[in-house]
């Protein structure tokens, strides 16, 4: 049996950041290979809810980060660009192509590139890198990296970025800027027994209606909210089956257990656009954001709830989804950042202009323009056609007082 306590007890480990901005080691983006003191800590029992009334924290981080890079070539990136394409057509041919960076790090040519921005696509241990065929970004990266599981949770953030940079160097890539694009957070527990699909539609409280489930029989393995294409999704599954599939056994030392059964992992998938709405433009704003990120996705975007009130936001949080609460502190404080669903309200003229520009091609194509400047007074017309001068003024004050203020009080009568 495994002892109770009403939370979990967060030790000196867990509210010291190290240098990812990222506390302690369990709760590390990057972990290490030292657990916490309080891994084994136990939480709450509540007999009332037998599918999960007994149950242990054992981790919790990140299980995925995409990086969104804003890489400068050399010069000679025309030759190099050259000879990642011989390789390219040389993976395409023979599957893969080993080759070997100046500093002797291996690595793969793959024949696959990430459509439709990354021509390129090499495979080193800790992370998949991608790379654009063109030599200037602009307000979009033109490098994408995405890190392995196993990476993150043994080697600290700051060793893997520098591992990147010399990996880049070797393509004569400086970075000059790094976005977050995308980031799974997850916490770890053991649970006396296994959940059941009825147990989760009975509980839950969610932003989305939409779910899906994987079952074994009559046996839940993997329970999704959320679209698979959408910005935000919970996938709540058996770590443990997971870890057999994919010979993971090394959790068990992160975990520090040699039980490796009954483990199940709550898990957040966050997109780009969600990062954004958050503000979140770089690494020091995820590391300082990504506290509140984990309370507002626990507590307002899905939550497991007792079926003890007619409304769903008076109902008591089943405990076991109040331990997963309650793992927040180490991701990082609550720095109050909420999330903003008028995207105008962050985003830049030059992060808007591409999206128009990609609309005008689009427009031109189907109405047979092939000349660009004709495209842009195809496209004038087409707007001037389509609205009127009463209509663009009540858009306009409507979309001012939206956005809020911006440096002048009661906004400006200056028409340019």
């Amino acid at each position: 049996m495994i002892k109770t306590s009403t939370k979990i007890e967060l030790t000196e480990h867990n509210s010291t950041a190290d240098s990812t901005g990222f506390a302690g080691s369990a709760g590390s983006p990057a972990g290490t290979a030292e657990p916490f003191s309080s891994m084994a800590s136990s939480v709450t029992r509540h007999t009332q809810n037998p599918p999960a009334d007994n149950f242990q924290f054992l981790l919790c981080g990140i299980d995925s980060l995409d990086l969104g890079l804003f890489v400068k070539w050399e010069t000679n990136w025309e030759e190099i660009c050259a000879d990642l394409d011989r390789k390219k057509l040389t993976a395409q041919n023979s599957k893969t192509a080993l080759d070997t960076t100046d500093i002797g790090r291996e690595f793969m040519h793959l024949a696959s590139g990430k459509p439709p921005n990354y021509r390129f696509h090499l495979q080193f241990l800790e992370y998949h890198l991608y790379i654009a065929i063109s030599k200037e970004y602009g307000s979009s990266p033109n490098v994408y990296v995405s890190f392995n599981a196993a990476a993150l949770w043994h080697v600290k953030l700051p060793g893997l970025l520098e591992l990147l940079e010399f990996d880049l160097a070797n393509f004569g890539g400086t970075m000059e800027r790094i976005q977050p694009s995308r980031v799974d957070l997850c916490a770890d527990f053991r649970l006396d027994g296994p959940l059941s699909y009825p147990f989760l539609e009975q509980h839950r409280i969610a932003r989305s209606r939409k779910t899906e489930t994987y079952m074994d029989g009559t046996t839940l393995e993997t329970f999704y909210c959320g679209s698979p294409g959408a910005p935000l999704r919970l996938r709540i599954y058996d770590k443990s089956k997971e870890i057999i599939k994919s010979n993971k056994q090394w959790f068990g030392a992160i975990w520090n257990t040699d039980d490796l059964n009954n483990i199940w992992r709550v898990e957040f998938q966050i997109r780009r656009s969600v990062l954004h709405q958050y503000r979140i433009r770089d690494l020091a704003g995820l590391w300082e954001t990504i506290g509140s990120v984990w309370a507002y996705l626990t507590t307002e975007w899905f939550s497991l709830r007792l079926p003890d009130n007619d409304k769903a936001e008076r109902r008591t949080v089943h405990p076991w989804w109040q331990a997963v609460k309650e793992c927040g502190p180490l991701f990082g404080a609550d720095n109050g950042a909420r999330r903003s669903f008028d995207s105008d309200e962050v985003q830049t003229i030059n992060e808007i202009l591409p999206h128009v520009i990609g609309r005008m091609i689009t427009i031109a194509v189907l109405s047979g323009v092939k000349n660009r400047i004709k495209s842009i007074h195809h496209l004038g017309k087409l707007l001037f056609k389509s609205t009127d001068d009463a209509k663009f003024i009540e858009k306009y004050q409507e979309k001012l007082i939206k956005m809020g203020y911006r440096g002048t009080l009661g906004g400006s009568d200056d028409e340019e």
